[in-house]
């Protein structure tokens, strides 16, 4: 029986093989379009970088759910022009300013997302604070009680902490990405700002390379008193690692590092290379995504064990209409992860790497200034998954050119059925709303069959063919 394969697209897509001799039946998720729940409006005048506005500007991270409340931060605009905190009705209603970075003790450039706890957000803004490197912070999620929890000041405890906070029994852990001679940290601390320790401090960077890694980046994720996340250069090969602390000490160890690249201008590895977007866990198994390397040097989805074996590609990505370079945190929902791409798409796979496919494409236009559209630009932030429904920011894009803040809905499985009868086999799918497509290989080009409905018979003339179907 040949291999098969389930997808999940904006053209819902579902593929499997044809030539199989039993009954199957492949589910598949695909999304109704992409809604944009806020467009971030452009700001104005001279404050911080770009001016300020009321709502904010650049969103760069996730997003945090209560209810039907998303909460979020933006990298500038606001009143100062130094970023904001906001919050959203999953319907695009209501949408509030909650707090306006000022780049004094409270912090400025929030590129992280935020921690909800209760009522409380918590969260770290990456410069400002008394000394100017950043800060962890605290806010009620009706944007009372602002609290600077700890000011960093680029001494052993690190500087620029630009990934967000993962939260375990009354403890926050985070990182910081270092500046000048500092490769970062690694860091706890209590939800009522005591108890600060710094778990680990990357080593100097000797012909660019070191033992554990530099630059932290990618939130961290917490499992059984150790602390998985990834680093962006250092390392082996100067291409990133992937790291476990202890949390409440100061035991640390080295992963993996990932390969050299190699060619210019597109340099490939069969690793990948610079893992931005940090790790996620299922089970025993490590994922995440590294923005540049792979056998096509566009990005690779990787996976590996927790106790230190090999990390390898499960998806290589080609530039094409996949995407390239994915940079933010990955997703895991049972056999599936979701991600985002530089490139402008939202994407998914299996966790065993088959099955991928487009969820949403963004397409924009410059405007001489900012790239401008309807849906936003450079999805960078991660995913939320809530049901069926995916939410996100895009960092650029939008009517104003400053970003969006979007849901994707996931439409519910749609089979198609396939059975040998003789030297054929016999396609089967119940919405006449979806084309039968056919294509030599997983990765080949998919073409309409001409006149198929359902049922659709194939004779048997090779040694296999992959169908699927394509929303109308």
């Amino acid at each position: 029986m040949a291999a098969l394969l389930q997808t999940i697209g904006r053209r819902r897509f579902l593929a499997l093989a044809a030539l199989a001799f039993v009954p199957l039946a492949v589910p598949a998720q695909s999304t109704t379009g992409l809604t944009v729940l806020h467009t971030f409006t452009a700001p104005t005048g001279s404050g911080g970088t770009y001016g300020t506005n009321s709502d904010g500007a650049n969103p760069l991270a996730g997003l945090v759910l209560a209810g039907q409340t998303v909460f979020g931060t933006t990298e500038y605009g606001g009143g100062s022009g130094y970023g904001t905190v906001f919050r959203v009705k999953t319907d695009g209603s209501a949408f509030t300013n909650l707090y306006s970075f000022t780049n004094g003790f409270d912090g400025a450039t929030p590129e992280a997302g935020l921690v909800l706890l209760g009522n409380t957000l918590y969260g770290t803004a990456k410069s400002g604070g008394s000394a100017s490197y950043g800060t962890v912070f605290s806010l009620s999620t009706d944007g009372l009680g602002f609290a600077t929890l700890y000011t960093f000041t680029n001494g052993t405890d690190g500087a620029a902490p630009s990934a967000g906070l993962t939260f375990s029994g009354g403890v926050l852990y985070g990182t910081t990405a270092g500046t000048g001679t500092d490769y970062g940290t690694v860091f706890q601390i209590s939800t009522n700002g005591s108890g600060f320790m710094a778990l680990h401090q990357f080593s100097s960077l000797v012909s660019f390379t070191n033992a554990d890694g530099e630059n932290p980046s990618g939130p961290l994720v917490y499992s059984g008193g150790l602390l998985y996340g990834a680093t962006d250069y250092g390392g082996a090969h100067d291409s990133g690692t992937i790291f476990a602390a202890t949390a409440g000490e100061t035991s640390f160890s080295s992963l993996y590092s990932f390969l050299a690249l190699q060619g210019y201008p597109t340099s490939s590895n069969t690793s990948g290379a610079v893992p931005q977007g940090g790790v996620a866990l299922s089970g025993n198994m490590l994922y995440g995504t590294a923005i540049y390397g792979g056998t096509n040097g566009y990005g690779v989805v990787f996976a590996g064990n927790t106790n230190g074996g090999a990390f390898a590609p499960i998806y290589t990505f080609t530039g094409g209409a996949d995407g390239q370079a994915p940079e933010g945190p990955l997703t895991v929902s049972g056999p599936t992860l979701y991600g985002t791409t530089t490139a402008g798409t939202i994407f998914a796979v299996n966790t065993n790497g088959m099955g991928f496919t487009n969820v949403h494409a963004f397409v924009g236009a410059y405007n001489g200034s900012f790239y401008t559209n309807n849906d936003g630009l450079d999805p960078n932030g991660g995913l939320l998954l809530s049901g069926v429904i995916l939410y996100g920011t895009a960092y650029n894009g939008g009517t104003a050119g400053f970003g969006t803040v979007f849901a994707a809905t996931l439409l519910p499985p749609i089979p198609l059925n396939i059975q040998a009868a003789g030297g054929s086999v016999v396609l089967t799918w119940t919405n006449a709303a979806f084309s039968l497509q056919a294509g030599p290989a997983v990765a080949g080009v998919f073409t309409n069959v001409a006149g198929a409905t359902s049922p659709f018979t194939n004779a048997i003339t090779g040694s296999q063919m992959f169908f699927r179907l394509a929303g109308n």
